[in-house]
C-alpha cells in the first residue's frame, strides 16, 4: 500500500522551487490562519490578514467570515525571517515573536520559544494562499470525522436557544441530520426538532447539530448562519459519512476561476483512459486493458460536471478480480474548504453499478451486465479514482466511507490531511 505523503526531501525541493523561505517583499495582504489564540472562541482558527511593506507589518485578526465580532489590529516588523507581531492595542495588546519555516503543506511562522502547558501560536498558509471556502470553514479539533463538504456543524447558544420559542426563519428549514430507529441517517426540518433542541439546552450546555447542505454551498451557508443571534459557531460537519475527493491544480480544468467545460471533459476523459486501461498514474500512454467511456456530457445542474457511462475491468476500476464493472460516473469540480487558492477538488459520484463476468479482454455487451448491490464496491471505485488522480498529479486525496470497504493490496492510501492545521514537526 502506497501513501500520498510527500517525502521530506521532496517537500524541501518544492520549497526551494517556490521560494517559500525567501525574504518577504512588499505585496498585498496575505491571509494566514492563526491557531493558539483565544480571541474568537469556540473557533480554533482566526484569520490574520498581514501586509508587509519595507519591513513594517500591519493587518487585522478576524474570526471566520460572517462572525459579527470585530477584527483586532495587527502591527509589527518582519526582518531576516523573524516576525514580531502585536495583536490588539493599548492595555489589550499582546506581543509575539515568530520565526519563519515550512512544514507539510504550509509556509509557517511559529513562536521562537514556547511555554510548557500553554498552547503555542502558529500562523500558516499554503504557497498560493487559501481558497475562500477554506478561510470560511474549519474543523472542530475535538469533534471531527474528516468531512469537508455536504454538511455543517452548527452550535446554538444554550441560553438563547432555550429562550426562543420558535425556530428563527433563517434556520427553520435547514435539513437536520438525524438517526432513525432502524439505523442509518436521514434528515428532518430543523423547525420540527426545535422543541427537542430547546429541551436539551435547559441543561446549560450549548447544543451542536449537523445539517446537510448542497455540495459547494458550505461557505455561503456558514457565513449566513453566523449572523443568526442564537448561533455560537459554524464549522465543518462533525458526523462521519461518505466522502471522496482529489485535489488538482485549478488550471487543469479552469480558465481563471471559471471551470471550462471543454477543459474538464478533456481532462476527465484522459485521466479515465489511463486508469481504465491499466496504465500507471504517471504513464504518458494508455495501458493494455479494454474499456468504454460512453455518452460523456459536461453541463451539470448547478455548473459544469463531467458525466459518462464507464465500463472497465474490475482490476482497473477498484483492484477487483474476475469481472467487468459498468457504472455512471459524475466528476464534479468544487472549490472546497480543503483547497488552496490555486486548486479545486474533483468529487466523484458512482451510481447504477452493474457487473458482468469477465470472459475475455473485451468488455461484454451492455445486456450482459446485472445490477451489483454492493456499497463497498461503489466505495472502492470512488477511492480508486481519487487516489489515482492525486497520484498522477502529485497532489493529495481524501476518502471516508461507512461501508465495509477495505483497501485491497496495491491500493494507494489517501492522506486526509486537513488544510486548516499544521503537521507535527516530527512528520516533516
Amino acid at each position: 500500500m502506497r501513501n500520498l505523503l510527500m517525502s521530506r526531501a521532496g517537500r524541501l525541493a518544492l520549497v526551494a522551487t517556490l521560494g517559500l523561505l525567501a525574504p518577504v517583499t512588499a505585496r498585498a495582504a496575505d491571509r494566514y490562519m492563526a491557531t493558539g489564540l483565544p480571541f474568537f472562541d469556540p473557533y480554533h482558527v482566526a484569520i490574520a490578514s498581514i501586509d508587509v511593506a519595507d519591513g513594517k507589518v500591519t493587518g487585522t485578526l478576524a474570526a471566520p467570515a460572517g462572525d459579527p465580532r470585530p477584527a483586532l489590529p495587527l502591527s509589527g516588523t518582519l526582518a531576516n525571517g523573524v516576525l514580531t507581531l502585536t495583536v490588539g492595542q493599548g492595555a489589550e495588546a499582546y506581543r509575539f515573536v515568530f520565526s519563519e519555516n515550512e512544514r507539510g503543506l504550509h509556509r509557517i511562522f511559529e513562536e521562537t520559544t514556547s511555554i510548557p502547558g500553554i498552547d503555542s501560536v502558529t500562523l500558516f498558509r499554503p504557497p498560493a494562499g487559501f481558497s475562500e471556502p477554506a478561510l470560511a470553514l474549519q474543523h472542530d479539533p475535538e469533534d471531527w470525522c474528516g468531512r469537508v463538504y455536504g454538511g455543517l456543524s452548527v452550535q446554538f447558544r444554550a441560553k438563547d436557544l432555550a429562550a426562543t420559542a420558535e425556530a428563527p426563519a433563517a434556520v427553520a428549514d435547514l435539513d437536520l441530520m438525524v438517526v432513525p430507529q432502524q439505523g442509518g441517517t436521514a434528515t428532518q426540518k430543523l423547525k420540527d426538532a426545535w422543541s427537542r433542541l430547546r429541551l436539551a439546552a435547559r441543561g446549560g450546555d450549548d447544543v451542536s447539530v449537523d445539517i446537510a447542505v448542497p455540495v459547494g454551498s458550505e461557505a455561503k451557508h456558514a457565513e449566513d448562519l453566523r449572523r443568526v443571534p442564537q448561533v455560537a459557531s459554524v464549522m465543518l460537519p462533525a458526523l462521519c459519512g461518505e466522502m471522496a475527493l482529489a485535489t488538482i491544480p485549478r488550471a487543469r480544468v479552469a480558465e481563471g476561476n471559471t471551470v471550462s467545460e471543454a477543459k474538464l471533459k478533456s481532462y476527465a476523459e484522459a485521466m479515465l483512459s489511463r486508469l481504465l486501461s491499466g496504465a500507471a498514474p504517471d504513464a504518458s500512454a494508455a495501458g493494455p486493458r479494454k474499456f468504454r467511456i460512453a455518452g460523456a456530457v459536461v453541463p451539470g445542474t448547478s455548473g459544469p460536471a463531467f458525466r459518462a457511462t464507464v465500463t472497465g475491468e474490475a482490476e482497473a476500476t477498484r483492484l477487483g478480480k474476475g469481472s467487468f464493472d459498468q457504472f455512471t460516473l459524475t466528476l464534479e469540480p468544487v472549490v472546497t474548504p480543503d483547497d488552496a487558492a490555486d486548486t479545486l477538488s474533483l468529487i466523484p459520484t458512482v451510481t447504477d453499478l452493474k457487473s458482468a463476468k469477465k470472459a475475455g479482454p473485451q468488455p461484454p455487451a451492455d445486456a450482459a451486465f446485472r445490477p451489483a448491490d454492493d456499497s463497498s464496491q461503489v466505495a472502492g471505485i470512488a477511492q480508486r479514482i481519487v487516489s489515482f488522480i492525486a497520484t498522477a498529479e502529485g497532489t493529495r486525496c481524501a476518502f471516508l466511507t461507512q461501508t465495509g470497504f477495505d483497501e485491497p493490496d496495491g491500493a494507494i492510501s489517501c492522506t486526509n490531511i486537513a488544510l486548516d492545521d499544521v503537521s507535527h514537526p516530527d512528520d516533516n
